[in-house]
């Protein structure tokens, strides 16, 4: 971004469409982390982000106090989500905040939108920001769960588009995903053009366990459809989804609390491709963790290594990042920055994107 300024020919060139599609490319091989912290005092909120690199070499970890980060001074405290290096951020406004507006924001080259999408808030609503990578437009989706009654309880869907900077309202869906139900629910995850969340057919009746599937959102046809779970899976497990190296995964903590199970489609959208591709043994953390205190544990996936051989998961309930070896089944305790929050980790990578 410095040799930007150095001749008009050299930013022609790092400005040109090609050359930032293959830095971002590129890029992609060198992803990272990102959450937002929560202020300790001033309600101050800061974008936090470091490579995954670190992590897997079991490096101290900094996060860099650049005021560049601070949200506040962008005049909004949520973060959406992130797209090739793109940050949707939601900002609010107006008497009992009945306003809702977004700004696009790259933190790597230090642009930022003008607010855009103005609309009335909605209750219960949740926001998605992601790409369609078929015709290179980014888009914000506006989730609400909607119905006369309990029985009849669909997800209304609106779209705005950064084409055309409008709101549009397309078809239903006919689930609620459990995201929408759950205020602090992680978001769907994104796999090429999808988005995709696990529902609960039941999620609004009175059945206890309920009938989980997928919901596949194509963010370019703006069309859904539904994948069933593998038949080995264990209903009392509370499943959730992942994205890990180009692959949809499910996984959970099994009811009898002896580890975590994962599952991979090895052909994303065939049900039939569902493989069991791992169980993470408790035993197996409490034994290299011999002074981890409680034994309450609760493992979610957070990043796959290139060969494939070590996982990166995070401890929920103690707060804590694990270096987990797929081929010895044994965990590395780490030796990152205590003072990093694990729990909302969500993926990220640096980019020259426009966010015009």
């Amino acid at each position: 971004m410095q040799v930007k300024s150095v001749s008009h020919a050299w930013n022609t060139l790092i400005s040109d469409p090609k050359f930032i599609k293959m830095h971002l490319h590129r890029s992609a091989q060198n992803p990272y982390f990102w959450y937002r912290d929560e202020p300790h005092d001033d309600y101050i909120y800061n974008f936090l982000h470091f490579p995954v690199s670190r992590v897997l070499q079991n490096h101290w970890i900094t996060v860099p106090k650049d005021p560049h980060f601070l949200l506040n001074d962008k005049y909004c405290e949520e973060i959406v989500g992130s797209c090739n290096g793109l940050v949707c951020l939601l900002g609010e406004e107006g008497y009992n905040y009945e306003n809702v507006w977004f700004r696009f924001w790259n933190p790597a080259t230090r642009k930022i939108s003008d607010k855009l999408g103005y609309k009335s808030s909605s209750i219960n609503c949740k926001f998605v920001f992601c790409y369609d990578n078929s015709t290179d437009i980014y888009k914000v989706l506006e989730l609400s769960p909607s119905g006369s009654s309990d029985l009849q309880m669909k997800t209304t869907v609106r779209v705005f588009s950064l084409a055309n900077n409008v709101w549009r309202t397309i078809p239903s869906f006919p689930v609620v995903p459990l995201e929408v139900c759950n205020p602090t629910g992680a978001d769907g995850v994104h796999l090429g053009c999808t988005v995709n969340w696990l529902a609960n057919k039941s999620e609004w009746r009175n059945d206890t366990i309920g009938e989980f599937v997928i919901l596949s959102f194509d963010i370019g046809r703006e069309k859904y459809t539904q994948l069933q779970l593998p038949q080995g899976f264990d209903n009392d497990g509370a499943p959730s989804i992942c994205v890990l190296k180009d692959s949809l995964f499910l996984y959970y903590n099994d009811f009898k609390k002896t580890g975590l199970v994962i599952w991979k489609m090895t052909e994303f959208g065939n049900e039939n491709s569902w493989i069991q591709f791992h169980k993470v043994s408790y035993d197996n953390i409490h034994t290299n963790y011999k002074h981890a205190g409680s034994r309450l544990i609760k493992l979610r996936p957070l990043h796959l290594s290139e060969n494939g051989e070590t996982m990166v998961l995070t401890d929920i309930i103690q707060d804590r990042a694990i270096l987990y070896n797929l081929r010895t089944n044994k965990a590395k305790k780490t030796r990152i920055n205590k003072k990093i929050c694990w729990f909302p980790m969500k993926d990220y990578v640096e980019s020259l994107v426009s966010t015009s």
